[in-house]
């Protein structure tokens, strides 16, 4: 069980799939049809990142998330807002906030377009991230499966998108452990790569519940 109160509210999910999907005939100067498109056609896209995929927005809460956890996240910028708690004494309870330690709760919202989800993900569910951020961004992405599998789908570690180990400051082993037994020639399947993750993590996940 975690240390810390994850919990983790989606506020607006405003994925249109045909609506992403009529951006992306528009920019062929095709019309789209009125059917959601299939399962395989979201997930292609969502592996090319095509520029209709930031028509989709997701706005979540933490009600609790560590003050240092939050600047691990307002670090991104790109397609995405942040709104954090003050611990100002003229605007909350707090009467010294120099006595308050970095991992005292604050509230913060996020809204982030797809695309950017993709971005916050690669770095906050690397193995090389502190853990304690990592969790946060697992509780999110397990909040988003239940509005949509694929884009939950689409939330990877960098490591998973890139084939192989991108932090060269480190030496993380966590790709070559979880991808041991695939055989190199599937591993050059992108999409093989993210199915096996996802397959794993949801796996990881019902244990978790069976532990709880």
């Amino acid at each position: 069980m975690s240390k810390y109160d994850t919990t983790t509210k989606i506020t607006n999910f405003n994925v249109n799939w045909q609506a992403i999907k009529s951006a992306c005939m528009t920019t062929i100067s095709k019309k789209a049809g009125e059917k959601e498109p299939p399962r395989e056609w979201k997930r292609k896209l969502l592996i090319c990142r095509h520029s209709p995929i930031r028509r989709g927005i997701i706005s979540w809460k933490w009600d609790n998330i560590p003050y240092a956890i939050s600047t691990h996240f307002a670090r991104h910028h790109e397609g995405c807002e942040k709104f954090i708690g003050t611990e100002r004494a003229d605007r909350t309870e707090v009467k010294d906030r120099s006595q308050r330690s970095q991992m005292n709760y604050v509230p913060m919202e996020m809204d982030a377009n797809i695309q950017a989800l993709m971005n916050i993900a690669e770095k906050r569910l690397c193995m090389c991230a502190d853990p304690t951020t990592r969790e946060y961004m697992e509780a999110l992405v397990e909040e988003i499966r239940k509005y949509d599998q694929d884009v939950a789908w689409s939330l990877v570690p960098q490591c998973v998108r890139c084939g192989g180990c991108v932090e060269p400051f480190g030496t993380c082993q966590y790709y070559n452990n979880m991808f041991k037994d695939m055989p190199l020639e599937k591993q050059n399947d992108v999409m093989a790569r993210y199915d096996y993750y996802d397959e794993q993590r949801v796996k990881k996940l019902v244990l978790k519940k069976k532990g709880d």
